[in-house]
């Protein structure tokens, strides 16, 4: 049901709600005012017979007192007489009021009389026994013995009294009458108000449920993108990783002047390939509302000098000058979302570099405002490049749109980069615009409010990228953090062919204590140990040590926005893996004075070849290994010893329930299995574990899998293994 009929129904039900309710609202109050009414009537008829009790009992009153009188002589018979002849007099103005019933009104008008005449009486008797004495007064009483009497008055206070007792009557069952409807539509209404209530009540509750239903369709939805996304990007990822790093090895070999031109292009256009599979990511999650806004303590310089270092390669293949400012007063420490900001700044010199064939860019950092306990980071990127139309500007922020259709051709890209940035600023309660002028360049303006974090650096610890001077390879001393053994036994392999010093620490809590106690010259630093991870190591190196020792992150994490946030917790690098021995070489050169020896046939696989099996790949064994067969059968049992037990941990972990300890192990397994080449079979259902977000019902399917292939791998392993004999 449309949003739209939901309110028509509910308005509709209201109004017919409201007029039901004061239909009987008026029938309720009309007949409570007939009740009133007829209350107001029976109350006239009390005072009415209230009134011809008095005139009656006045007359009696007054009859005895002048008999009294007469008869003694005594004067306080007459004490009150006058009240008495007031109480006729009240009764016989109230009694002529009378309008409603022509019959009594007769009997009134003869009633009154009648009193008047009894008063007229009253009166000559006492003047006569004033003038002439008692004699004269009886004499009055017996020429006048019938009004004396006053037969008639008491007849017709006993005809009033009947005619108002049938008037009474009707008055009383009319009362009975209204009060009994007044009832009835009260609790008439009270039954509707009930079902009303209970209506609107079961309604309320059949909609919400509707929207729970709505609700977790979507969230399922989401997943199901968020799962898809996350496999297409690892299928994605895989092939062009491959690509572009064959691409560079091929590129290192001796060839012509064309042959290194078509290289250059295949590595350019998967670099470009993986950019565009990233925004993709990124857009979809921002789309189905899964990007993620934290709020974690950053070094704003330190991340600020990350993103520098990240782009000043491509400002100096250009010969374009970079430039970073940072306004001294602002706080170091910040709370917000350094992935996020990594990104948004990345992107924007990104762009600023694109566009920029001679000149400069510049990235200034300032305060716009501060209150209390937040500041509000005003962002600018700065470049000399071609410029924007005026009116272009509104659209460069729209997706897939750029200034100039020719851009497209000329530098290239898809035009989600400016989006992605407007995206990200607003998620976290900023602002961004533009200015531009075609020829002179443009200026970005980004403004983000940050809490201050509570404790401070007192001095900002750049991270630094200069090589230690004098350093030979074998003086060289490495410190790998790392936690799967598999991984220690591939790096102690590697390092070894490589002539470096070494020492292996299973936690970041270990490497800590290790630098305490140690001098190295690189850190490598895996970030999903026990204990402490790489994450925290990092950090607590950057605050509590005070060092400055380069640090490379070494993680299985494939998702966008992984290297910016190694680089936000103080780390100088990334490295993804499987680690291939061309990039670490590269790595560790880049922050140390290491040239890697080459060996001779190091190319050369040996042992079966990887065609040979249907599951297992040994081409990363026989890179790793550069013909060591020793190491390869080492590794080999190790493989045969570690899969086996993880397998039986996932299992065991699933059945108890613990899913977060599932994922830890659905997360080293992918460095286990990485020595065989399983990952591009494996590594999709690993991820449905490690990433599945509340619901499990794709798990047990994807463990099963899991253990169909890891079987099959481990026969083909166990034969590969039985060839070194």
């Amino acid at each position: 049901m449309s949003g739209k009929r939901i309110i028509i129904y509910i308005i509709a039900t209201f109004i017919a709600g409201t007029l039901v309710l004061g239909y009987m609202e008026y029938n309720s109050t009309r007949h409570v005012n007939e009740l009133v009414i007829a209350n107001k009537k029976l109350l006239g008829e009390s005072r009415i017979t209230q009134n011809l009790l008095d005139a009656a009992k006045s007359k009696v009153v007054i009859e005895r007192k002048i008999r009294g009188f007469i008869e003694s002589g005594d004067t306080i018979y007459l004490r009150g007489l006058q009240d008495e002849f007031n109480e006729i007099q009240a009764a016989q103005t109230f009694l002529l009021d009378i309008t409603d019933d022509s019959t009594a009104m007769g009997l009134i008008e003869e009633l009154n009389k009648a009193l008047q005449l009894k008063v007229t009486l009253f009166h000559d008797i006492l003047n006569a026994y004033k003038l002439h004495g008692v004699k004269a007064a009886e004499d009055t009483i017996n020429a006048n013995l019938p009004e004396w009497v006053s037969y008639d008055i008491e007849n017709t206070i006993r005809k009033i009294s009947d005619t108002r007792g049938h008037q009474l009557t009707l008055i009383t069952e009319g009362v009975q009458k209204s009060g009994q409807k007044a009832l009835e539509f009260s609790y008439i209404l009270i039954v509707l108000v009930l079902l009303g209530a209970a209506g609107v009540f079961w309604y309320l509750i059949y909609i919400i449920q509707k929207l729970i239903r709505s609700d977790k369709m979507l969230r399922d939805s989401a997943r199901v993108k968020e799962n898809f996304l996350a496999n297409m990007s690892h299928e994605i990822r895989t092939p062009m990783n491959a690509i572009v790093g064959f691409a560079q090895l091929l590129a290192q070999k001796p060839l012509d002047q064309d042959a290194q031109h078509y290289v250059k292009t295949i590595e350019r256009s998967g670099e470009n390939l993986l950019a565009i599979v990233n925004d993709i990511l990124d857009i979809s999650k921002i789309e189905a509302g899964m990007m993620r806004i934290e709020k974690v303590p950053f070094s704003l310089r330190g991340l600020v000098n990350s993103v520098q270092m990240m782009a000043l390669p491509r400002a100096n293949n250009k010969g374009i000058r970079l430039t970073v400012e940072i306004d001294n007063t602002i706080p170091d420490i910040l709370e917000g979302d350094p992935v996020r900001l990594t990104q948004i700044l990345y992107n924007l010199l990104g762009n600023a570099l694109k566009f920029t064939a001679e000149g400069s860019v510049a990235l200034k950092v300032i305060i716009e405002e501060r209150l209390n306990h937040t500041v509000k980071l005003n962002i600018q990127v700065r470049d000399t490049g071609i410029g924007i139309e005026p009116q272009k500007l509104k659209d460069i922020f729209g997706r897939f749109e750029q200034a100039d259709d020719t851009i497209t051709r000329q530098y290239g890209g898809t035009g989600l980069g400016l989006s992605i940035v407007r995206d990200l600023v607003e998620l976290q309660g900023g602002t961004i615009k533009v200015e531009s002028e075609i020829g002179e360049g443009t200026v970005f303006y980004v403004s983000i409010p940050y809490a201050i974090s509570t404790s401070q650096i007192a001095d900002n610890l750049a991270i630094s990228e200069t090589v230690s001077p004098g350093a030979t390879s074998s003086a060289i001393k490495v410190l790998i953090t790392e936690d799967n053994e598999n991984n220690q036994s591939l790096l102690s392999h590697i390092f070894k062919n490589w002539n470096l010093q070494f020492e292996i620490a299973n936690n970041g809590l270990e490497a800590i204590e290790k630098l305490r106690l140690s001098k190295y010259d690189l850190v490598l630093m895996d970030i999903q140990m026990p204990v402490m991870d790489g994450y925290t190591a990092a950090r607590k190196i950057r605050n509590d040590l005070r060092s400055d020792i380069p640090i490379i992150a070494m993680t299985a994490h494939a998702m966008p926005g992984e290297r910016e946030k190694c680089l936000s917790y103080g780390m100088n690098d990334y490295i993804a893996k499987p680690v291939k021995q061309e990039q670490l070489s590269q790595l560790i050169s880049k922050f140390t004075a290491f040239a890697r020896p080459v060996a001779a046939g190091e190319t050369i696989g040996t042992g079966a070849s990887s065609n040979d099996y249907q599951y297992i790949r040994l081409n990363y064994l026989h890179e790793v290994s550069a013909g060591n067969l020793d190491y390869e059968k080492t590794a080999t049992q190790k493989f045969l010893r570690a899969l086996p037990l993880a397998i039986q941990e996932i299992e065991k972990e699933w059945k108890a329930g613990n899913t977060e300890k599932l994922k830890a192990i659905a997360h080293n397994l992918k460095t286990t299995i990485s020595i065989m080449g399983l990952n591009g079979l494996l590594n999709p259902l690993l991820d449905k574990i490690e990433y599945t977000n509340g619901d499990h019902g794709q798990i047990p399917e994807a463990i099963g899998e899991i253990k169909t292939i890891s079987q099959k791998a481990i026969e083909e392993a166990t034969l590969f293994h039985a060839s070194f004999s």
